[in-house]
């Protein structure tokens, strides 16, 4: 035998030995891995119920607010927990069930004793819970004396209010943990499922008599309330999945606050059968789901709602802030400094005196014409108004002369007249003193 026969003997040995460790070490597992959502169903977190619903002949529409209600015999699923922040929706919901439109609520929602919804005769606590929760410990009894009614009846509800969860936000926290299991190895437990079956009791079935559905939902503990008789039930062994009660022409259906509707948890089992029947999807019938509360962002809802005011408002606020800038030069042009003459002062101070104290430039003006008649008639200072002025008119010439009338209306201004009417006799003085000036001065150079 050569030795590369004895090579090739060797290394088909060691292959062997390989093989067979592999295959006594090695442990094969089936492990299903979830494909990621895509397409329509990665941004519609109810696609798989629209579909179910597209089958039935309903129709789904997701909002964000309960204005308006959905029309009359439509289903209205209510996820919301801000549903009622304005306080006329509640007596508008209970109209709108009482007329014949049908209503779902999440067990919490549902429970009897809340202060809003009061009316729907459905609770989703256990009554020897809610007696053991309001029956206080005798240790506290007297500590608890002084306690007011209100507090009492809120207590159980606060302890519910931590296990609310709408189905959303149940499908969300499930696919988190699952895509951390995979990240650390770790195989999660297969949900439960159970055999839910209609009641005998129901008078409007969904389905066929005796026909099981496996949901993959946990029960939970729902009762009617006031001794109404429910109209349908969903239940097992552990507990009760949904209940239906009559109210008005309408119903109000309860359900546990896990209650499958999303695109994953839907799939499972007979979950899509159970949320048909829970939401009464038939032909022709609009479905709502309303989700939390939430409006349009304020800069949004200015630009929609009030455009004008809004864009007046920001010229403005830019009108100010270019007023604010810094300048590169002045505001307007800086006249040139320049000497003014004794005629523009004099002018200028009249403008002035006139604009603010129009009395004070008529004395002004008077005095000056006084000043100027008075080397023209003889005994000025025994004479009166009159006879200044008539004796006045006697002196001037024909190319010189005065309204003796007006002149003398103007120097006797009485206290009642107006701005205008001084100014117009100041005025009359002024031509008065310049005719004399121009007659003095023709005399002299004759």
């Amino acid at each position: 035998m050569t030795g590369s026969r004895l090579l090739r003997w060797a290394l088909a040995l060691g292959a062997l030995l390989v093989v067979a460790f592999v295959a006594h070490n090695v442990r094969w597992e089936e492990v299903d891995v979830e494909d990621e959502a895509h397409g329509k169903a990665a941004s519609d977190p109810y696609y798989s119920l629209r579909h179910v619903l597209q089958g039935a002949g309903a129709t789904l529409e997701v909002r964000t607010s309960l204005e308006p209600l959905p029309p009359a015999g439509a289903t209205l699923l209510l996820e919301s927990e801000q549903w009622n922040i304005f306080p006329e929706r509640e007596a508008r919901l209970r109209a709108w069930v009482e007329a014949g439109g049908h209503l779902v609520l999440l067990s919490p929602h549902a429970y009897g004793g809340d202060d809003d919804l009061r009316w729907v005769p459905l609770s989703s606590v256990d009554a020897r819970r809610r007696a053991a929760a309001n029956a206080p410990a005798a240790s506290d009894a007297e500590d608890d004396e002084d306690e007011d009614d209100d507090a009492k009846r809120k207590r159980p509800r606060a302890e519910d209010d931590k296990e609310k969860v709408t189905p959303q936000q149940a499908e969300r926290d499930r696919r988190r943990m699952e895509r951390a299991a995979r990240m650390m190895g770790v195989k999660l437990p297969q949900r439960a499922c159970t055999a839910f079956t209609e009641t005998d009791a129901t008078t409007q079935p969904a389905y066929e008599p005796g026909r099981a559905l496996r949901g993959c939902t946990p029960p939970g503990m729902l009762r009617p309330l006031d001794h109404v008789v429910p109209t349908w039930m969903l239940t097992s062994s552990t507990g009760t999945l949904a209940m239906r009660v009559p109210v008005g022409r309408g119903d109000v259906t309860g359900v546990t606050p896990w209650f499958a509707v999303g695109n994953q948890s839907l799939l499972e089992g007979d979950n899509a059968l159970i949320a048909a029947a829970v939401l009464q999807a038939v032909p022709g019938r609009p479905v709502w789901v309303v989700e939390e509360e939430s409006r349009e962002p304020l800069l949004g809802w200015l630009w929609h709602e009030a455009r004008t005011p809004f864009l007046l408002a920001l010229v403005a606020v830019a009108l100010s802030l270019w007023r604010l800038m810094t300048r590169f030069g002045p505001r307007e042009a800086v006249p040139p400094q320049a000497r003014r003459s004794m005629g523009e002062q004099l002018r200028g101070t009249g403008q002035f005196i006139a604009g603010t104290d129009a009395r004070a430039l008529h004395a002004a003006t008077r005095k000056a014409f006084e000043d100027a008649a008075r080397p023209r008639v003889e005994a000025w200072g025994e004479r009166d108004d009159a006879d200044r002025i008539a004796a006045l008119a006697q002196s001037l010439a024909p190319s010189h002369s005065v309204d003796a009338a007006a002149l003398l209306a103007a120097l006797h201004v009485g206290s009642g007249a107006t701005r205008a009417q001084i100014l117009a006799a100041t005025a009359v003085l002024e031509q008065a003193r310049r005719a004399i000036l121009r007659a003095s001065a023709a005399r002299t150079n004759s």
